[in-house]
C-alpha cells in the first residue's frame, strides 16, 4: 500500500477548519484508492504536519494486517523510521500471525527540540483521561512532563464519524470541563475508522497509532502528548495501546508519552472521585448510543462499584441515583484473562473499607465468569466446523443473554 498524495483543503464539516487529506492506493488487484483525513479548528491549521509521520503510524497498523509493503512519498522522521521497526517487531511477538513488512520513505533531517514546548493530552472523559488531567494539574504536578497546555478529543474514535450528534453532545461536555480546568479544547475529526483501516484490530492492535497518529497530525505543535495508560505496569497483556509500543509512535521533535501506568483503574478513580470537575462529566460507556453512561453495561458497573467504595456515587451526575444494583452484579460476565485485573483491586478496596457485600458479589461474578469462559471457548471453536456451526452460534447466543456485559 502506499501514500501517493497529500493535501490541505477547507473542510466541509463546518466554517472555520481545515483538513488534512491524504490518498492511500492499496497493492490488491481491482480495490481502488481511498482518501484518509484528518479535520482540525482553524486555529491549529498552521500546524498541519506536511510530512510522512502521521501517516507512517496511521497506516502501518493496516499494512502489516495486509501483509502490504508500506510506501510513502514523503520524508519520515529518522527517529520514528527506527521505532517502528521495533514496534513491527513487537507485533510480531505479540500476534504470530503478523509479519513485519518493508516500511519504504526517506528520513527527513530533523533535529531535536530545544525549547520546552506544549504538552496536550487526550481527552476522552473517561477514568484513563480524567486521572492522567488531574495528575498534571497543579499543584499534583510533580512529573516531568508537566502541566498540560491543551486537551485533544478526538472524533471518528470512540464516536463514529457519521454521528454528528453524538460528538456535539460530547464536545459540549468536555468543553465544559476544559473551561472550568483553565485549559484549551482542541477537537481533531478523522475518518479512519471509516475506511479500509477498520480491518486493523482496533482493541489489539490500532487504537494506540490511531492516537499517535492525530498528535503527529498537528506536526510540531507539541513536545509532548501524552496517552492515558490502559493498563498498569502489573498488567502487561498485550494491547493497542500498551507502556511498550506508545512511545515508539515518538519523534524527534514530539515524545508520545504512555501515562499513568504506575496506577492500577481503583486508584486512578480515586483520584477522579475527589474532582467535582470530573464527577460532573464522567463518561466511560462505549455501548451508549448517545453520550451517556447506560449503567447496564460492565464498564458502567466497574466505575460505579469504583465510586460506590470511595463514595463519591452520589456525587457523580452522570450515573442517577440508585443505579448501582448489587444484586446485579453477580451477573456481570468479564473475560478471566483481560479484565480480572480490574476486579481484584476492587475486592481488595472492598474488603479494606468494610464492603464485604461488594466484595462477594465481585466474588460470584468471578466464579460464573469462569464457568461461562468455558463454554464461550467451546462454543467458539464449534463455530468454526461444519453441521454444528448453526446450534453453536444459537446456544453462544443463549449463554450471552443470560449475562450481561
Amino acid at each position: 500500500m502506499e501514500l501517493t498524495a497529500i493535501r490541505i483543503q477547507e473542510s466541509p464539516l463546518a466554517k472555520g477548519r481545515r483538513r488534512l487529506i491524504g490518498t492511500v492506493a492499496y497493492d490488491d488487484q481491482g480495490r481502488p484508492p481511498e482518501e484518509y483525513w484528518f479535520d482540525v479548528p482553524e486555529r491549529q491549521a498552521a500546524s498541519l504536519s506536511v510530512s510522512g509521520n502521521p501517516w507512517a503510524v496511521a497506516l502501518l497498523p493496516l499494512a502489516i494486517t495486509l501483509g502490504q509493503p508500506l510506501r510513502l512519498a514523503l520524508p519520515v522522521d529518522g527517529l520514528l523510521l527506527e521505532n517502528l521497526q521495533e514496534l513491527q517487531q513487537i507485533w510480531a511477538c505479540w500476534y504470530p500471525h503478523l509479519r513485519p513488512v518493508p516500511l519504504e520513505a526517506d528520513a527527513a533531517e530533523s533535529t531535536p527540540r530545544t525549547e520546552k514546548g506544549r504538552t496536550a493530552a487526550f481527552f476522552s472523559g473517561g477514568v484513563d483521561s480524567w486521572f492522567t488531567v488531574l495528575s498534571h494539574s497543579a499543584p499534583r504536578a510533580e512529573a516531568k512532563t508537566g502541566t498540560i497546555d491543551e486537551l485533544l478529543c478526538v472524533w471518528g474514535f470512540d464516536v463514529a464519524i457519521d454521528s454528528p450528534d453524538v460528538f456535539r453532545e460530547m464536545r459540549a461536555s468536555l468543553q465544559e470541563a476544559a473551561t472550568d480546568l483553565g485549559m484549551e479544547l482542541v477537537d481533531v475529526a478523522t475518518n479512519l475508522r471509516a475506511t479500509r483501516w477498520r480491518q486493523a484490530n482496533w482493541a489489539l492492535l490500532s487504537h494506540g497509532a490511531g492516537l499517535a497518529s492525530i498528535a503527529l497530525t498537528l506536526g510540531d505543535r507539541y513536545a509532548r502528548v501524552l496517552v492515558g495508560s490502559s493498563g498498569d505496569y502489573n498488567d502487561l497483556t498485550p494491547w493497542g495501546s500498551h507502556v511498550l509500543t506508545d512511545p515508539l509512535f515518538s519523534t524527534r521533535q514530539t515524545t508520545i508519552i504512555y501515562d499513568g501506568a504506575a496506577f492500577n483503574r481503583v486508584r486512578k478513580t480515586e483520584l477522579v472521585a475527589t474532582s467535582d470537575i470530573a464527577m460532573r462529566s464522567l463518561r466511560v460507556c462505549w455501548k451508549s448510543r448517545g453520550y451517556q453512561n447506560c449503567c447496564a453495561c460492565e464498564k458502567c458497573y466497574r466505575t460505579m462499584l469504583a465510586l460506590e467504595l470511595f463514595g463519591a456515587l452520589d456525587r457523580c451526575s452522570t450515573f442517577p441515583q440508585h443505579a448501582l444494583d448489587l444484586t446485579a452484579v453477580p451477573r456481570i460476565y468479564f473475560n478471566p484473562h483481560v479484565c480480572r485485573s480490574e476486579y481484584d483491586p476492587l475486592v481488595a478496596w472492598a474488603q479494606e473499607r468494610g464492603r464485604p457485600d461488594i466484595a462477594a458479589a465481585i466474588g460470584r461474578a468471578a466464579q460464573r465468569s469462569e464457568r461461562l469462559a468455558i463454554w464461550l471457548k467451546l462454543l467458539e471453536k464449534l463455530k468454526h466446523k461444519p453441521l454444528v456451526w448453526r446450534l453453536a452460534a444459537f446456544l453462544e447466543r443463549e449463554v450471552l443473554a443470560r449475562r450481561f456485559t
